[in-house]
């Protein structure tokens, strides 16, 4: 009795099995015949039997069908997932082929969807749908990956259409991806710093550019964002004592004392920001960034010294405020000609300036040289 139940068993199984063989063949006949769709069909069917689906045949078969359907641009509109059936399938294809007996056959369809991937996602972007168009370039990424080989524009165009598309933790995702292959990068880390600004992140925005910054210790673009954030949040105590131990650790680094002078700027240390800018200017002349802010303070204390001097008129003035009057009116003179090569030197670096040529314009004029005056106005007519 106990061997006819195994025979009995035995023979409960074999038909399953056969139908399931019998979806695979008439998978691999409709797919032959260019019948793209009744092959998904039934292969699809075949992969519901827990025998079929962990043979490495049907998965290749499926792969092929799928990749098959979407180079065809009436069925891909059908199936419009037929690109990620294709991958995921040619993927666990991989994993069953132990022995890599058929590696080409596979690599042969993955190379045709990674193109056809790439494609679509461009043509979806151009429509505006970027949702899915940030898929499909992800999917090109992933079948490029299976041919040992890494898409970083995929992989990049994905982020900016999951951005365009506000799925920010997509985004963010994948241009850290980026940043991990060294693929535009610092660019992609204030990409990600923004899209965490404009959820008000402020917190994740800094971690972001703080590790950053640890790759790229020169990169002015990544301090000066750091600064923003800071000078945004009125953190100008915060901003200087990080800034200051940057400078500390990289003391030849002109942009780390430009942004420090910045911070003193704000914090209305004067002296402690001339003695900064000057620090830049001397590991690096011609920056245009630390010359501009430094004639600048000088130029707003000129000015300061002659709105203090006018604010003294009156009609009867005693001859010790006249003096004083007087005193104040020749250090503006002065100090407008002490910010003057400054601003000169940022405008040989910037020749098209317009705040720096506005600021010579003014400063010409009121320590009386007309024919430099004539000059910048005239560069400036040229420019508005």
């Amino acid at each position: 009795m106990l061997y006819t139940k195994q025979i009995l068993a035995l023979l409960a199984f074999t038909p399953l099995a056969l139908f399931a063989q019998k979806d695979v063949v008439s998978a691999y006949n409709a797919n032959q015949d260019g019948d793209y769709l009744k092959a998904a069909e039934f292969i699809d069917q075949a992969i519901e039997d827990p025998k079929a689906n962990i043979k490495e045949k049907t998965w290749r078969y499926r792969g092929n069908i799928y990749t098959n359907l979407a180079s065809d641009s009436a069925l891909y509109a059908q199936v419009p997932d037929a690109l990620e059936k294709a991958a995921m399938s040619l993927m666990k294809a991989e994993e069953l082929d132990v022995k890599e007996r058929y590696t080409s056959e596979r690599l042969a369809d993955v190379a045709r969807g990674a193109t056809i991937a790439g494609n679509a996602g461009i043509s979806y972007f151009n429509t505006g749908v970027y949702g899915r168009a940030g898929e499909l370039f992800v999917t090109a990424a992933e079948m490029t990956q299976m041919l040992g080989a890494v898409d970083t524009m995929a992989i990049f165009n994905s982020a900016l259409c999951f951005e365009k598309a506000n799925l920010n933790e997509r985004a963010i995702e994948q241009y850290m991806m980026c940043g991990a292959y060294g693929y535009q990068v610092p660019e992609v880390f204030l990409f990600v710093s923004n899209i965490h600004k404009m959820e008000g992140d402020t917190a994740s925005a800094l971690t972001t550019l703080q590790n950053a910054r640890k790759d790229f210790p020169r990169e002015q673009a990544l301090i000066i964002e750091e600064l923003n954030i800071y000078l945004v949040a009125g953190e100008f105590e915060r901003a200087k004592e990080n800034l200051m131990l940057a400078a500390e650790q990289d003391p030849t680094n002109e942009i780390l004392w430009f942004s420090l002078g910045s911070v003193y700027d704000n914090l209305g240390m004067q002296d402690e920001a001339v003695d900064a800018y000057g620090k830049s200017l001397a590991i690096r002349a011609d920056y245009f960034d630390a010359n501009y802010n430094l004639g600048a303070l000088y130029f707003n204390k000129a000015v300061q010294m002659v709105n203090d001097a006018n604010d003294m008129w009156k009609p009867r003035m005693s001859s010790a405020e006249a003096a004083k009057q007087k005193e104040l009116e020749d250090g503006g003179k002065a100090m407008f000609s002490t910010a003057l090569p400054y601003l000169e030197k940022a405008l040989d670096v910037d020749p098209n300036d317009r705040e720096t040529l506005r600021s010579l314009r003014d400063i010409y004029a009121r320590v009386g040289m007309d024919e430099k005056m004539l000059e910048v106005s005239a560069k400036l007519k040229t420019l508005e």
